[in-house]
């Protein structure tokens, strides 16, 4: 037998030896892994939420303390956590050897709907978040509007209400902090009023930012004589007019 062939040979058996011993030490790393106390969950971190209670999400999650970190099933508890009406996203992450991340991207409401029997809270998107009662800060009453009640989770079907949002989400946040009722008729022109009564003619949902600058301005500087303001019109960007009452 030639020398190549014996050497040929002797690769062969080596290259089996090693995936042999290959074989043999993913399993044993394998048994290590999902057998060790080392990398049981110790600990569940909750990042990102501001209005959903931690402990909620932790038992949302159905993530154990003491099971093998390898063995929890990511896509199942992200899966979980986005039936929360308040998650609009989430991230399920291992950061080894035992703690399991849950970073949540929570929906914010933005508005208040009148139902049948209350109100509703709704996000920009008009997403149904949860019932509330009236007098919500920062969360105005969206009217002239009409729909079906959704479930949780669910947007909103209305006409009007996503110009209605759009206002909203696009004011200044002092501004939406005076606001009790978003008006939107039939031809989409909308009407803000104050907590104090005071009525904003809109106009359409255009300009926002524009319009919005200048309403913040003039609730400061008419807030003295509020009561004598029959209205404010700024359907005309740049263009503002206040109505005083008739004596």
């Amino acid at each position: 037998m030639s020398g190549s062939a014996i050497g040929r040979r002797r690769q062969r058996g080596w290259n089996i030896f090693e995936s042999v011993f290959f074989i043999f030490l993913v399993l044993i790393t394998g048994f290590v892994l999902l057998r060790s106390p080392f990398f049981e969950v110790r600990s569940i971190l909750v990042q990102g939420n501001q209005l959903l209670d931690q402990d909620q999400i932790k038992s949302v999650s159905d993530i154990a303390p003491g099971v093998n970190i390898f063995k929890v099933d990511l896509a199942a508890a992200a899966a979980r956590l986005k039936l929360i009406p308040m998650v609009k996203d989430v991230q399920v992450t291992r950061s080894l050897p035992s703690t399991v991340v849950i970073g949540v991207e929570e929906r914010k409401p933005v508005g208040l709907l009148p139902t049948g029997e209350g109100f509703i809270e709704v996000d920009g998107e008009g997403v149904y978040l949860q019932k509330a009662n009236a007098g919500a800060p920062g969360l105005p009453v969206v009217t002239g509007i009409n729909f079906n009640l959704p479930s949780p989770g669910d947007a909103v079907d209305a006409a009007g209400l996503g110009d209605a949002l759009t206002v909203i989400s696009g004011l200044p946040g002092e501004t939406v902090a005076e606001l009790s009722e978003v008006h939107v008729d039939n031809e989409g022109q909308i009407k803000l009023y104050t907590i104090e009564g005071m009525q904003c003619r809109f106009g359409l949902a255009e300009d926002i930012q524009e319009k919005g600058d200048i309403l913040n301005q003039l609730l400061i500087e008419l807030r003295a004589v509020q009561d004598k303001i029959n209205y404010i019109d700024l359907s005309c960007a740049g263009k503002p007019v206040v109505y005083y009452k008739l004596d």
